[in-house]
């Protein structure tokens, strides 16, 4: 999951009939499939690799398989070794609703060791990227303002539906895992390993559900159960990150005597902002002209939690607190532009999926009790709620929700400092995986595959796939990056 924007930001077994005959004559013969898509050269943002893509045209209803028909984009990072291992890593980003060949670009970057031996795949999962994707007005332009000052608009929300070219109840994980088999079958890969981040590990576990013969091994960066309501947790959790981070500041030297108050302060703001919202002006981050900014209480507290994903923003948070003293809003405004520029999401595929898989089964009562006492608290969970009222979404099977069991070598990491999922969810998916390694960074937040020895780690996890061998303590050297006490920086 990532940011909860304006809106909240954050089955049945379908089996792909197209890449069935390419099957069947490769186990017949000995030999691997061969591939069948056609593939050209392209560039991807993010990646210094040259790249090969294309398209697959699937059915939207796969069961149907008639009616409307849309284009997948895929694109293949050939491996650099001239005998390639046979099985590819295929990418699952998170979201719901980033793309794969946009957000997964520069994981490939970051992996270059497992470049060395292994084709790497991303797939824009349907709804997304350049796979018919759920595009909103709102996400090609989002003012300033209303990320300070948010709204549910349930007109916005209904006219975006209507905008698109789509089934919307057909964008659920299920059918686009099913997608995903059909792209393996196509490109000529018997076997593959799945590397998912945030959502991408629920769409990981959904894919090793429904195609266990096909998945050698498993890496899942940041928990999201398929058993687990994210949404409903969001709260306590990113409570757990704030908390963490006050509690880390009071023990480091610097950050304690220069902010020794950093959490009543933090309480004292929230408080005036609820009492009366704050109408001023800050310099725009990147265009550089004065912008009229009015600061409203939950829209403060969403900065926060964006800031508490990446341990470098969240250094700032301290300073940015006292800053708003002296009427400067400008180190939380500039943090946020940050964080949110790097994130480009399809609404509608938020909504297509929380609302099919998280939303339905959020009980009321225990969401009261599960925000109460939180600075993010409950009011951005009813707006989402009465989003997915105006969302049509897929209806699925209760068999859907079990947590997923499997013998299949899997490694699971989680940031200690994560404020979306936590160490307590790869936990619980770990009761599942049967041999599965997971591992906590503690320095980390919302992903840790690109940090410090943790490419190359992976890179052998996937060579020699045995959990219970792998040596993670290099990990621990992993830590939290140090506060910034001032405009300048840390104390040197």
């Amino acid at each position: 999951m990532v940011s909860f924007r304006r809106k909240s930001r954050f089955g049945a077994r379908v089996r792909s009939s197209t890449g069935l005959p390419l099957l069947a004559l490769a186990c017949a013969s000995g030999a691997s499939p061969e591939r069948s898509m056609s593939l050209t050269p392209c560039r991807l943002d993010g990646l210094g690799a040259a790249a090969q893509c294309g398209s697959l045209r699937v059915f939207e209803d796969r069961e149907a398989r008639t009616g409307r028909e849309i284009d997948l984009r895929v694109a293949v990072v050939p491996a650099l070794a001239a005998r390639p291992r046979p099985d590819p890593l295929f990418i699952l980003v998170g979201g719901p609703g980033q793309a794969a060949t946009q957000a997964g670009a520069q994981l490939a970057e970051a992996l270059s060791a497992v470049r060395q031996q292994r084709d790497i795949v991303l797939v824009d999962q349907r709804g997304t990227g350049g796979s018919n994707p759920l595009t909103c007005e709102s996400d090609r332009t989002q003012p300033l303002a209303e990320a300070f000052a948010p709204r549910s608009e349930l007109a916005e929300t209904r006219a975006c539906h209507a905008s698109l070219a789509a089934d919307t109840s057909l964008y659920a994980t299920p059918l686009a895992m099913a997608d995903l088999d059909e792209v393996r079958a196509r490109l000529g890969y018997e076997l593959v390993n799945l590397w998912g981040g945030s959502y991408g590990t629920r769409a990981a576990l959904v894919y090793l559900r429904q195609y266990p013969e096909r998945v050698r091994s498993v890496i899942l960066d940041g928990s999201a159960p398929v058993a687990l309501t994210l949404p409903l947790y969001v709260a306590r959790d990113t409570q757990r990150a704030l908390d963490l981070l006050f509690d880390d500041c009071a023990a480091d030297a610097d950050c304690q005597r220069t902010f020794p108050s950093a959490r009543s302060d933090f309480q004292a703001l929230l408080a005036a902002l609820d009492a009366r919202p704050l109408e001023t002006a800050v310099v725009h981050p990147r265009r550089g002209e004065s912008t009229p900014l009015r600061i409203e209480r939950a829209g403060l507290a969403s900065a926060v939690r964006n800031m508490l994903y990446v341990p470098q923003l969240a250094g700032l948070l301290p300073l940015a607190i006292e800053r708003t003293k002296l009427s400067d809003y400008g180190t939380f405004v500039s943090s946020l532009d940050a964080f949110t520029s790097g994130v480009e999401v399809s609404t509608g595929m938020f909504l297509s999926i929380v609302c099919a898989e998280d939303v339905p089964r959020i009980d009321e009562q225990r969401a009261a009790a599960l925000t109460q006492g939180t600075f993010l608290g409950g009011q951005w969970l009813l707006d989402l709620k009465a989003q997915c009222e105006s969302w049509p979404a897929a209806h699925l099977p209760e068999a859907y929700f079990e947590p997923v069991v499997s013998d299949v070598p899997s490694l699971l990491l989680s940031g200690n400092l994560d404020p979306v999922t936590p160490p307590s969810w790869g936990e619980l998916v770990a009761q599942g995986l049967h041999q599965s390694r997971h591992v906590v960074v503690p320095g980390a937040g919302h992903g840790t595959t690109t940090l410090g020895c943790i490419p190359d780690l992976l890179a052998e996890f996937l060579e020699h796939p045995a959990p219970s061998q792998l040596d993670t303590s290099c990990t621990d050297r992993i830590q939290r990056p140090p506060f910034f006490t001032s405009l300048q920086g840390p104390q040197p």
